[in-house]
């Protein structure tokens, strides 16, 4: 039997094919790691999806005013009432008379012809508000409003807890903070809470 020989490659050629081994290899780890990231789903980004739609949502129905041109007949002239400023804070002030009493604000119901307490109201609007909105986008929620008087030990639910479904447990929940609303009778906070 014949031996070929083959050619000795001189030292330089053998440096170049060991660099292009190496290159070779860099690649291959480079798109390894970047397949493995880019697969990765980051659950900083969905918190913070999440807590930003929380926000906006309660801020929303927080400044959603009322058009509703029979909203009182305790007013001179046409009145708007916003939903935080104004109706949260009749309902608290006026929360004692609630369904059937006195409050400023008595404003019409969708679903009905019947003027109704700012309490009730505030509660029938806000379930329509984020049923609409986060209910038509599938997504879980709990959403409450309290009183918190400087005299009692223990805050007054006002409104709430409105949710979809089941609400929302200790896992995977993210909330919109708390908004205060300032009024004679204490201070009024909010909360929406969405999870998955």
């Amino acid at each position: 039997m014949k031996r070929i020989k083959l050619p000795k490659l001189g030292k330089k050629a053998q440096m170049e094919i060991i660099g292009l081994v190496v290159i070779v290899i860099l690649i291959a780890l480079g798109m390894l790691f970047m397949a493995k990231f880019a697969l990765k789903e980051d659950p900083q980004k969905k918190i913070f999806t999440r807590k930003g739609l929380a926000y906006s949502s309660l801020s929303a129905v927080l400044k959603t005013t009322i058009t509703d041109t029979e909203c009182s007949t305790d007013f001179a002239q046409l009145v708007h009432p916003q939903m935080g400023k104004d109706l949260l804070e009749d309902c608290a002030k006026y929360y004692a008379y609630s369904p059937d009493g006195y409050s400023l604000y008595r404003c019409q119901s969708v679903l009905d012809q019947e003027k109704k307490h700012s309490c009730i109201f505030v509660n029938e609007t806000i379930t329509r508000l984020l049923t609409d909105s986060l209910g038509a986008w599938n997504k879980n929620y709990e959403f409450k409003a309290w009183l918190v008087k400087v005299s009692e030990e223990k805050p007054l639910l006002l409104v709430g807890p409105i949710k979809s479904g089941k609400g929302c447990t200790k896992k995977d929940r993210d909330s919109s903070g708390i908004f205060p609303i300032h009024t004679d009778v204490g201070l009024i906070e909010t909360e929406l809470v969405l999870c998955d």
